[in-house]
Order: structure tokens, then C-alpha cells, then sequence
């Protein structure tokens, strides 16, 4: 009691009557502490210990509540780069060959010294570097960040199913180049080095306390060996240096918005290190007409005040039945009026300044109102002195498809409400928004709200619930990204990486005409039109149908009457089999996260297109995987490999697979690839072709004895598009061709160069104002890539 009266508490009664927080005791804030311990100066962090370069010039690091400068970082340039990268290529074979279960124990000794007295310190840093509300770095954000090192490190021990034969990669870089939370680190950090792989992050001034922090805390009784964990923080283009270093093989963004990507790397199309995307968007929550609209505007309001620490940008839209859009817009508003902004470091703080480095989103909030949606905005309270960087809470409602507000993510705490008249249309409309991460469903009828859940693209969908995020139930970053399984295969080469030594005879060379589009158009749409229910069948009623087939390939009942199955040594039969029984027992699984249960399921990627380009059989055994997840597949069979997969298909077809589900075309070695991904695919497997590097390609000479055009494809202005285009090409970026494939004996340089113009497409359609019309300029002159006559000139 003495105690309470000393810190000045009130009464009991008085507690209980105001429900409001006790006061915090005086002290000063641990992160200031380090900060200080370290004179505000702080360095980089390279092979274990501080890496101070003299009379370098210095970085401030500001609040971000109110810029005012916390501490100083020295200016990382290529040396300290390429001494970053020198330890952590040294310390690479080292720690790869620790083993699973050392490496496990390693990082959840550094899970255990972030959750020690450190922890404060920690929450701190972020708080104070970040802008995230004291409550949530200290909590939730920390314990999601520990989850996402545990549990990798517990696959690391355990030895994960599927990946046995698999090695690290070497030295990934990851690059922080916009907003991100210590959280989505850690979900690149704990799989990249559980699997073996040395890391190297480079940070924006704004950012490096608390990573700094981290290397310091991983190198305390050396937890991590020296040169395991390397963090520098350096201006923007400090990036681009490291394509003087081989030695990376992997580079992952965070942060950054797609559009400002072409800033920030190098190379051509085709070569290069993998290349990860960026990671950040925004949440799209469907609340239908059985909803508890209580509880959906109190988790909606908190997302908006405070995202979800792996999206930390993006904002929230609504989509709300028209029998319930009224009521829950009036609640919002009453939500969002509660809400208490101000200092990050104050506990009692909901709403923090905007991330450092992202513009307000006061121009998307005024073409809003411009274009007639209403606009519903919370005053500002008094702010901190320098507080320019808080945004009021806001809720536009009214607001038309096509306005800008649902076509731009946005950060801080906006909501965009849309009325929409049934869950079909909901799910219509969330398909369709760009840069959405997760979403959520919000009904009591729990077989209405499975049914939408199952029908969303995005990788991760809560049911009555916005904050549940744990690596064991899902981390999703869209459509992918969603498992502890594909995070560590994202840094992991498997067995196959290399050309495997074959000595199979080769197929006779028979010339067969190539399917025309019109052919591959219509064998597309078919695939597409039995895809929804091929996929959405159960997992052991795709089984029966293997089994089936499996059964009649054998000799059965319903064999084929046209001759063989092509199944000499059993091979087919066996795959068959093996995969009906995976995909019985693998389907969904419930998995217990903090607070609450997980459903995890396998979704088909949905049409898969197979190009076999190499003058071998066709190993028909490569296609029941693909068919038992669920995907349709399209393929282009060699010379004479066609007769055995229409026979394979009409066993499939005989015991229930729909028509459409296997579409088989004759092609031939060279035109087939280019011309089914003209269609499209939402995977597409190139057997017998390789990449060179676009650029390289087009400074070449002209072609010699292997080829030759008839015409100039190329206009004589085109090395000046190639020159305009250059500084913003995704230089080295590795376009998803298989590696593990032998080069096609024909024109492998035309795969390159229409794979290279595939990438180029897709970055233009989130292209903004300057890079749009230099890709259409030239885009425009690649055409010939697809329609070019080639004569064989030797």
C-alpha cells in the first residue's frame, strides 16, 4: 500500500469506477539507456563485433514521432559492404555444417536472450525508431517476433519432411528499404538461417537501432558464430554495390513498394542472384449480414490504428453486407473516435505517427472526397513538439470501385467501407483489389463464412478474428508465403538443382507441327473451366480417381483398348499410387497458435502448362503430383510422346478425372513453350530450355550458323530504347525457368529473350508514370520474339 501511495495511485474504488491505467513509475527508457551506453554513436555490426570506419561521414537515426536525432550511424559505403559480405561468406560453410540440430539450438538461445532483460530495450527501440504504439512492441509485436525464430529452429532440430537433400544457399542479403517491422524480419530471418544460410541486412539510418541491437544480441556468448549476422545501414543505394559480389546468392526486400524496385536493383532479367520480392499491402475484411458488429468494429478500428505487425503499411478496406453496412459504419465511427493518439513510448497510446520513410495519405483522402465519397475524420489531439508525422484516424465511405482510395494502398489508420450485396460479390471485389495481403471473414453462419474463406485468393483468411499470426498456422505474404515449409524452401537449393546424369536413350527427332494459339487457347479454357472443381474436390475423391486409374493402367477393368500404357517398368502406376495416398492423408490440419486454431489447407496453383522440349520420352510419372493437389494441366508433348499421355488421360478420364482436367497437344522442341505462355498459365513448366541474359543478347551480333532471320526484327533506334530503359531494369533477376534442365539444342537464346520480355510485362503493369512508356516503347520492338519467321541455317 505504501508503495501505491508513493507512486501516487488512486483508491480501489476510484479504480474500478474509472477503469482507467494506473501511472507509469518514473525512469528512463531503456532504449535511451543503450543508446547512451553506446554515446549515441553506433556502428555496424560485422563478423561479431562493432565496425566504426574513421572519419566517415554519419547517419542520423530520428524518432519517428518526432525527428528529433536519437543517435548517429556511420555512412556504410562498398568497403564496409564488402567487408560484411567477406565475413559472412567466411563464416558460410562453417555454420552449414553445424547441422540442423546445432543450428536450432543456436537460434533458440537467441530467441531466449531477446526475450530476457533485453526485452524492454527492445520494445523500446522499435517504439522509438518504428512509431509502433509502445503496448504493441513490447507485446504482441515481441512475441510474434520470438514465435518466428522458435519455430524455425524447431524445424531446424526436428528435420522438416520434403527437405531432406536440401542445402543453404550461401550468403542472402536482405535489404530494408521501407517500412518493416522487426516481426516480418524475423520471418526471413529465422528460416534463412535455420536453413544453414549466412545473412547480411542492410538498413536505412531510420531503422538501425533495434537491428543493431539484434547483431549485438547474437553475438553476446556467441550465441551466433562471428560473421552468421551482419547488419549495416548506409543510404539508399547502397544496394546496388553488392552486384560486385558473386558471393550473394539470394537478395530479399522488404518494405519497399513495388513500383520503387527498379531504384534499387540491377542486372538483366535472367541472371543474377534470387531475387525476393517486397513484402507489404494491405487487409480486405468482409463482414456479412450474420456478423457480430460489435466485435468486428473493435478488431477492425485496432487494425487500423495499429496493423498487423508483418504488414505494417497498406491499410484496411471493408466490404460489408448492405444489411449491415449502416449500423457498422455508425459503430466504426464511434471506434475510431476512441481511439488515443499520441507519443509511441506512452503505454497507453493506440495510434503511433506514420512509418518512417511513407508519405501521408492526405492526396489519396482528398481525391476521395473529390470524386463524392464521404469522408469521416477524428480531430488531432495535442501532439509532441516536431509531431508532423501523425495522421488522423479516417473512414471514407461512398466511394466508387474505380476511386483511388481502393486502387492505391495507403498507410496509416484508414478505412475504406463498401457496401456489397452478397458474399459472391464480396469475394468478387477482394479478388480484384491490388496489394492485399490477408483477409478476414466476419459471420456467425460458419459454413457461409467457410465457403467465402475458401473462395479468396489471398494466403491467409482470419474467421472473426484480425490478429492471429503465428509461422505454425500461417505468416501470409499474399498468395504465398504461407507455411514454415515454403519459408525455408524460399532459402534452400534442393537435390534436383543440378542436371542429373541420365542415360536414357533419346527419342527419335520427328518433326510435328507446333499447336497453334487457337489450339492452346481452347485446351487453356477447358483446363480453366474444370479447374474450380477438380480443386475443390476432396482430397480422397481425387485419390479414387488415381486409384482408378492406377488400376486400369495395370490391366483392370477399363483398360485402354489402343495399346500400351507406356508404363514399361511400373513407374506410372506406382506414382499414381503413391500420390492418391499423400493426398488422402494431406489435406487440411488444425493447428493450435496463441490464441486461437488454425485451419491449414493446400490450395492448386489452378492451370499448369508443360512445354517438353527435350528429345527424350515424356515421364508420364511427373504428371500425378500435379493432378492430385488439384491443378488442371495442359501439355505440349514431344515427337511421339503424345500417344502415351492420351492414353494416360483416358484412363484418368474412365475413372472420374473431368475432361478438361488433362488436356494433351502435339508440339514439337522449339515453338511450344513460347506459345503456351502466351496463354497465360498459372504455372507453366519448361522441360529443355535455358536462360542467357537479355541484355547481353541483344548487343550481340547477329545470329550465326545456329540461326538467322530472314528480316530485321529490330529497328535500327533500338540500342537508344535499350539505353533509356537500362537504369531502370530489374538487373540479375532470375526469371522462374527451371535450372536444373539441359539447354534446348535449338534457339535457347529466343527462350531468354521471350521469358525476359515475360518479366518486362509484368513490371509493367505496376509501372508508374515515368518507366510506363519506355516499357511499351520497348516492349513494342520484342514482338518479334513470338512472331518472327526462323529459318535453321546449317
Amino acid at each position: 500500500m505504501a508503495a501505491l501511495v508513493a507512486l501516487g495511485a488512486a483508491p480501489v474504488a476510484k479504480i474500478f469506477a474509472t477503469m482507467e491505467e494506473g501511472p507509469i513509475p518514473a525512469g528512463i527508457n531503456p532504449g535511451e539507456a543503450w543508446l547512451e551506453s553506446h554515446g549515441r554513436s553506433l556502428g555496424h555490426f560485422v563478423a561479431g563485433t562493432w565496425l566504426k570506419p574513421p572519419g566517415r561521414m554519419s547517419l542520423e537515426c530520428q524518432e519517428a514521432a518526432t525527428g528529433r536525432t536519437v543517435a548517429v550511424v556511420p555512412a556504410g559505403d562498398s568497403s564496409d559492404l564488402a567487408a560484411a559480405v567477406a565475413a559472412a561468406a567466411a563464416a558460410a560453410e562453417a555454420w552449414a555444417g553445424l547441422g540442423g540440430p546445432e543450428r536450432g539450438q543456436r537460434l533458440t538461445r537467441l530467441a531466449t536472450t531477446l526475450d530476457s532483460d533485453r526485452r524492454g530495450t527492445m520494445g523500446a527501440l522499435l517504439a522509438l525508431a518504428g512509431g509502433r504504439p509502445l503496448c504493441q512492441t513490447l507485446g504482441a509485436d515481441l512475441d510474434l517476433g520470438l514465435r518466428l525464430l522458435q519455430v524455425p529452429a524447431g524445424g531446424a532440430q526436428l528435420g522438416l519432411p520434403g527437405l531432406e537433400g536440401w542445402t543453404p544457399l550461401g550468403v542472402v542479403a536482405v535489404v530494408l528499404a521501407g517500412p518493416c517491422s522487426l516481426s516480418a524480419l524475423l520471418w526471413k530471418l529465422g528460416p534463412l538461417l535455420a536453413m544453414g544460410n549466412t545473412a547480411l541486412v542492410l538498413s536505412s539510418p531510420a531503422a538501425a537501432p533495434p537491428l543493431l541491437l539484434l547483431g549485438e544480441l547474437s553475438g553476446e556468448g556467441a550465441v551466433l558464430p562471428p560473421g552468421v549476422l551482419n547488419v549495416l545501414a548506409g543510404p539508399p543505394g547502397l544496394c546496388q554495390a553488392l552486384r560486385a559480389h558473386p558471393e550473394v546468392t539470394s537478395v530479399t526486400f522488404l518494405g519497399a513498394a513495388q513500383e520503387e524496385l527498379q531504384a534499387l536493383v540491377w542486372g538483366s532479367p535472367c541472371r543474377g542472384p534470387r531475387l525476393g520480392g517486397p513484402r507489404g499491402g494491405r487487409v480486405v475484411v468482409i463482414v456479412l449480414d450474420s456478423a457480430d458488429l460489435d466485435s468486428a468494429a473493435a478488431a477492425i478500428a485496432a487494425t487500423a490504428a495499429t496493423p498487423p505487425a508483418l504488414f505494417p503499411w497498406g491499410g484496411c478496406v471493408v466490404l460489408a453486407q448492405d444489411a449491415v453496412a449502416v449500423a457498422l459504419e455508425q459503430r466504426l465511427r464511434a471506434r475510431l473516435g476512441a481511439l488515443r493518439v499520441g507519443d509511441p513510448l506512452d503505454p497507453k497510446t493506440e495510434v503511433g505517427p506514420l512509418p518512417p520513410g511513407t508519405p501521408p495519405p492526405e492526396g489519396v483522402v482528398q481525391e476521395a472526397h473529390e470524386e463524392g465519397a464521404q469522408v469521416f475524420q477524428v480531430p488531432l489531439p495535442p501532439l509532441p513538439e516536431g509531431g508532423h508525422r501523425f495522421y488522423p484516424p479516417t473512414l471514407i465511405s461512398g466511394a466508387a470501385l474505380t476511386s483511388c482510395c481502393l486502387r492505391e494502398p495507403a498507410p496509416g489508420p484508414l478505412l475504406v467501407l463498401l457496401p456489397v450485396r452478397s458474399p459472391n460479390e464480396a469475394v468478387a471485389v477482394a479478388s480484384a483489389l491490388p496489394q492485399t495481403v490477408a483477409a478476414a471473414v466476419w459471420a456467425q453462419d460458419i459454413t457461409v463464412a467457410l465457403d467465402t474463406a475458401d473462395r479468396l485468393p489471398q494466403g491467409l483468411v482470419w474467421l472473426n478474428a484480425l490478429d492471429l499470426l503465428d509461422p505454425s498456422g500461417g505468416c501470409a505474404g499474399g498468395a504465398m508465403d504461407t507455411d514454415l515449409d515454403e519459408a525455408l524452401r524460399e532459402f534452400g537449393c534442393p537435390p534436383w538443382e543440378q542436371p542429373p546424369e541420365v542415360d536414357e536413350p533419346l527419342s527419335p527427332l520427328v518433326t510435328a507441327d507446333d499447336p497453334g494459339d487457337p489450339d492452346l487457347a481452347q485446351a487453356v479454357a477447358a483446363a480453366r473451366g474444370a479447374a474450380p472443381g477438380w480443386g475443390r474436390l476432396a482430397g480422397a475423391c481425387r485419390a479414387r480417381v488415381l486409384r482408378g486409374a492406377a488400376a486400369a493402367l495395370w490391366g483392370g477393368h477399363g483398360t485402354p483398348k489402343d495399346g500400351g500404357s507406356g508404363d514399361t517398368d511400373g513407374s506410372l502406376r506406382r506414382a499414381l499410387l503413391r500420390w492418391a495416398a499423400r493426398v488422402e492423408r494431406g489435406g487440411g490440419a488444425v493447428q493450435e497458435v496463441p490464441g486461437g486454431r488454425v485451419l491449414v489447407t493446400r490450395r492448386p496453383l489452378g492451370v499448369v502448362g508443360v512445354a517438353w522440349g527435350w528429345p527424350r520420352p515424356l515421364p508420364l510419372e511427373l504428371l500425378p503430383p500435379a493432378l492430385a493437389l488439384g491443378n488442371c494441366v495442359v501439355v505440349a508433348a514431344p515427337p511421339g510422346g503424345a500417344g502415351p499421355v492420351q492414353r494416360l488421360r483416358k484412363a484418368l478420364v474412365a475413372a472420374g478425372l473431368p475432361g478438361g482436367a488433362l488436356m494433351v497437344l502435339p508440339g514439337n522442341s522449339r515453338g511450344s513453350g513460347s506459345r503456351l505462355a502466351r496463354q497465360r498459365p498459372d504455372g507453366l513448366w519448361l522441360c529443355g530450355t535455358d536462360a542467357v541474359p537479355l541484355l547481353l543478347l541483344l548487343a550481340a551480333p547477329a545470329p550465326g550458323s545456329c540461326c538467322f532471320f530472314t528480316f530485321n526484327p529490330v529497328s535500327s533506334t533500338f540500342r537508344a530504347h535499350v539505353n533509356n530503359l537500362t537504369p531502370w531494369l530489374l538487373l540479375d533477376y532470375p526469371v522462374a525457368m527451371p535450372s536444373n534442365l539441359e539447354p534446348d539444342s535449338g534457339c535457347s537464346d529466343l527462350w531468354g529473350v521471350h521469358f525476359g520480355a515475360v518479366a518486362l510485362q509484368r513490371m509493367l503493369g505496376v509501372a508508374g508514370k515515368d518507366l510506363a512508356p519506355l516499357l511499351r516503347t520497348f516492349l513494342a520492338q520484342l514482338h518479334f520474339v513470338a512472331e518472327c519467321h526462323i529459318q535453321d541455317g546449317t
